[in-house]
């Protein structure tokens, strides 16, 4: 009866041990960095504080979400943060001229659905590297949300809006409950689709793909398409949020998203790894750029060390990986 007992216990700890192992390296950096945080400032555990991370690390878990499936299928796109730009201001501007919350919406997503689709015609059909595309497509659309709203915020004055936001269900946020939707949609997609499959065979080899029979044109377009649509739908959440339409809100979110995919274990057109450990980066970069306001870092000082950061952690993060491997 010992020995039995004492077996489950080894083999609950083994257990332990290799799900400790599983995880990504930077995860102790992050548990390191919430607790230095909170050991330097009462203020960066207090629930208001804590919420408002989770309420923008939502927006940038959709990002991430993308730019993990757009590595993993050897793309990359930098228009993310546009269109999450150009989105916003999309929506703002027809809430302002009267029309409804739903018509707003869905205006708004199909535009970023529109530059999806354009980025991805440009990247499969014409074959047009997609740094240089997605590039163009940044300061093209980033550009038209500043025109198209003057230079200055649009204010956000509808219910439905501000609920989506700032509201909550079953004591959660809403936008986290938009961020947890999009991710289990993109992780049946990834995991439990031709769809799905098709991507991780086009990153690991776009050749033998497409020899075996898979349409990579098709594909690459519609990946491009989904993460652009997804990325207006963070653009909604994050307007919501703040209750405004900033024309320039979305600079370095595209930067941000590709760090935290990156730093979650996904290398560009390595068709390996998934979406789960995207969050890790997520995590990694709110609690650093949230941490770093609280402690009282000057504004001029703060991009710098975080960029910093993200790239050491980068680095660390693939060495281990290779070195694992």
């Amino acid at each position: 009866m010992q020995n039995a007992k004492s077996k489950n216990i080894t083999t609950t700890l083994n257990k332990v041990i290799d799900f400790l192992k599983g995880l990504p390296p930077l995860t102790w950096v992050v548990m390191a960095l919430f607790i230095i945080f909170g050991i330097i400032s009462n203020e960066f555990y207090a629930v208001d504080n804590l919420v408002n991370m989770i309420r923008r690390g939502s927006t940038l878990w959709i990002l991430g979400t993308m730019a993990t499936l757009l590595l993993i299928s050897g793309g990359l796109d930098l228009s993310l943060g546009a269109v999450l730009t150009f989105s916003g201001v999309v929506m703002a501007i027809l809430l302002r001229e009267g029309y409804g919350p739903l018509i707003s919406s869905f205006a708004a997503i199909l535009s970023g659905t529109l530059i999806g689709a354009i980025n991805g015609m440009l990247v499969s059909l014409l074959g047009i590297p997609a740094f240089i595309v997605t590039l163009g497509t940044m300061n093209v659309f980033a550009g038209l949300a500043v025109a198209l709203s003057e230079t200055s915020a649009i204010f956000i004055d509808n219910y439905t809006m501000k609920f989506i936001g700032a509201g909550a269900i079953a004591g959660i946020p809403v936008p986290v409950w938009v961020s947890i939707i999009i991710f289990i949609i993109s992780f049946v997609i990834f995991h439990h689709t031709s769809f799905g499959r098709y991507i991780v065979a086009i990153g690991e080899n776009k050749i033998g793909a497409h020899l075996s029979g898979v349409n990579t044109r098709l594909y690459t377009w519609l990946i491009f398409v989904y993460a652009s649509s997804m990325a207006a739908v963070a653009g909604l959440v994050l307007a919501s949020r703040i209750q405004s339409a900033d024309p320039r809100v979305g600079v370095g979110w595209e930067f941000d998203a590709v760090a935290a995919a990156i730093m979650g274990g996904t290398l560009r057109g390595s068709g390996k790894s998934g979406i789960t450990n995207t969050i890790v980066g997520v995590l990694l970069i709110i609690i650093l750029r949230n941490g770093l306001n609280i402690v009282g870092v000057p504004v001029e000082w703060r991009s710098a060390i975080v960029g910093i950061f993200l790239l050491a952690g980068i680095i660390f993060d693939i060495s281990i990986r290779r070195r694992d491997n």
